[in-house]
């Protein structure tokens, strides 16, 4: 059973969030931002119907002291599953829950399921009810409700939070590790050999232990007080060891030997790290092996992991990414690691953030579906004149738009579909941040080789190069805007695809941006990329500017006492015709070589620029004014 998508109304945080999933699907955000409580959505959703105190009332939203539980809306939780492939429940699935089948896009199967919670004032109870709906979102009538909880145990869910006991993990009552106990049958006819090994062994440690043989000796006088039958021999021994198997298994554990030692230790007595690890390892066994013959073939766990990379260094990091993709089930999960996430596809990453105190969800797509009311013959029109990336399949009533669109399309979309489309102005803008396949490649290459951490950033500031990249964190920093303590991040957007496709991932996860061009033409080829994002002129004209003069170099040449730390890196590097032009006062041409010596080393000329300036006492007012002007916006 593939989650696809779930929809979630007055839980906690979560207003109203529409969230989809895939396979695999990461959750990133701040530290209360509302990732646990979407994964415990998830997890109430897909409990048994009747289950008791399944929400108490800090689960209702609530958006001030004054609110209350019982002027709630009720909290709504809908879990939409659908087929992968085109009849895949083709047979049992389909079969048991035929009068729960819908079909909400194209010819692929879903099942809608609906958790509700609603304050009764009656009874002072919080009243939970499970049900299948249809497609418009109504409970279905008739007995297939009765088949509810035989669903839920078809699509198990798993919670491993992020902080893991270690001995509740391994015990002989946990629900994963338990299970394997308890599941293990030893033949027969072997049975009886390993009992006899057993009672041997306990012979043999006893026996070689002066005090506890007399110790045995002793405890066997029981025969004659309590005037027991038989030889007072056989009456008493001490076991060290469980002499039934079920019993020994009871008390097994896992023991490691990281390869530095020659002892094996009990995993509680290593890191937590390796501890982390394998309580993991031990959920991907459990699915893998277990799942299906203990619920149903056609049973498919849901993992939700919390911060899986707890107390481990990078590379462990992404190498446990890579084993918990081989789990056999679908994933959720979330992670504050930049490390995490180099792995990833940026499209299985989804945005959670807080507004106020209401947690907002985003993620970037590579197309754009909606339905119409009526298919128009101007909509006809549209699609047939721009046919290459808008679809419409006129039985479904469906449009899909797989490019980016401009003004001119949107334009002709919105005249023939604002009668037919409630939030079409939405829509349209959403379309013009959809991901082209080149902007896609570059941003997981960027991300996933570079810099997985600018996902996890408040604000981006933009720039071209590497000089910008050194010293704009210095003047920041001067300025009271330190890049780490205000959560912002420096990203060289040049040679890393393109400034366009940055700003559409900044606006489609809500990150705040500011961006700092070159005064040359791929300067002004960058203004157009972004005016091409579905932003106006008047919207970016305080935080995209262009540096006055030809680059950034220019502009701090432009700073005499900046000059004048110029020459000094430079030095000897200063020919006598560099300096007979500034005798001859041509000092434009002069600050044009020196520029370009100081641009033939930019890494190592902008680090001796901040040496400079840490000796002499740099001051704020050289900081040039876009620059200043830009980072007191980010």
């Amino acid at each position: 059973m593939f989650l696809k998508e779930v929809k979630v109304q007055n839980f906690r945080s979560l207003k109203n969030v529409d969230i989809t999933f895939d396979e695999s699907t990461i959750l990133i955000g701040e530290n209360n931002a509302g990732k646990s409580t979407l994964l415990d959505a998830i997890k109430k959703g897909l409990s048994r119907t009747g289950t008791r105190f399944l929400f108490d009332d800090y689960d209702f939203f609530m958006d001030s002291e004054m609110s209350s539980p019982k002027d709630s809306d009720g909290i709504k939780i809908i879990l939409i599953f659908e087929e992968r492939t085109l009849d895949e429940w083709e047979g049992f699935i389909s079969d048991t829950f035929i009068d729960a089948l819908q079909y909400l896009d194209g010819e692929k199967a879903s099942i809608l399921l609906q958790t509700t919670a609603s304050y009764n004032e009656v009874t002072s109870d919080i009243e939970v009810k499970t049900v299948f709906l249809n497609n418009e979102f109504e409970p279905i009538v008739g007995k297939v409700q009765n088949l509810v909880n035989k669903f839920i145990t078809l699509t198990p869910v798993f919670y491993l939070q992020a902080l893991r006991e270690i001995k509740d993990t391994f015990s002989a009552k946990s629900p994963l590790w338990g299970r394997f106990i308890k599941k293990a049958a030893i033949p027969q006819e072997e049975l009886s050999v390993i009992q006899n090994q057993i009672k041997k062994l306990n012979t043999d440690i006893i026996s070689n232990d002066e005090n506890l043989t007399k110790l045995v000796m002793e405890l066997q006088k029981i025969q004659k007080v309590m005037d027991f039958e038989g030889n007072e021999q056989d009456l008493v021994s001490i076991n060290a060891m469980p002499i039934k198997t079920w019993d020994l298994l009871s008390k097994a554990q896992v023991v490691l030997n990281n390869g530095t030692s020659s002892m094996d230790f009990p995993i509680e007595k290593h890191g937590q790290g390796t501890q982390s690890v394998t309580t993991i390892l031990l959920f991907k066994a459990y699915i893998n092996i277990l799942l299906k013959e203990l619920s149903s073939d056609f049973a498919e766990g849901i993992l939700t992991l919390e911060e899986p990379e707890a107390h481990l260094h990078p590379q462990a990091i992404r190498a446990l990414h890579k084993s918990i993709e081989e789990m056999e089930c679908q994933k959720i999960i979330t992670t504050h690691s930049p490390y995490f996430i180099q792995n990833a596809d940026i499209r299985n990453i989804r945005y959670i953030k807080k507004e106020n105190v209401i947690t907002v969800v985003s993620g970037i797509y590579d197309h754009i579906c909606f339905t119409v009311d009526n298919v128009t013959d101007g909509l006809k029109r549209v699609v047939k004149a721009f046919g290459d990336f808008i679809q419409l399949n006129e039985d479904e009533k469906l449009v899909t738009i797989s490019k980016p669109i401009k003004k001119l399309v949107a334009n002709a979309l919105r005249g023939c579909c604002i009668e037919s489309v409630k939030n079409i102005d939405k829509i349209l803008s959403d379309a013009s941040m959809i991901f082209n396949n080149t902007e896609l490649c570059n941003l997981n290459m960027y991300i996933q080789r570079n810099r997985g951490d600018i996902l996890f950033a408040r604000k981006w500031f933009l720039y071209e190069g590497q000089s910008e990249d050194v010293i704009i964190p210095y003047f920041a920093k001067m300025l009271g805007k330190d890049f780490d303590e205000h959560g912002i991040n420096g990203i060289i957007y040049r040679g890393n695809g393109s400034a366009g496709a940055f700003i559409k991932l900044a606006k489609v996860l809500n990150i705040g941006w500011v961006l700092l061009g070159d005064n040359d033409e791929q300067g002004r080829k960058t203004k157009n990329e972004v005016l091409n994002c579905g932003y106006e002129q008047e919207d970016i004209e305080e935080i995209l500017l262009l540096t006055k003069n030809k680059d950034f170099e220019h502009e701090l040449a432009e700073v005499p006492s900046i000059l004048a730390d110029y020459e000094k890196i430079l030095g000897d590097s200063i020919t006598d015709d560099m300096k007979q032009l500034k005798a001859e006062g041509n000092l434009e041409e002069y600050k044009k070589k020196i520029v370009s010596l100081i641009q033939g080393g930019k890494v190592e000329n902008a680090y001796k620029l901040i040496k400079v300036w840490n000796q002499r006492n740099f001051s704020i007012d050289e900081i040039p004014d876009v620059i200043k002007k830009l980072i007191g916006k980010v």
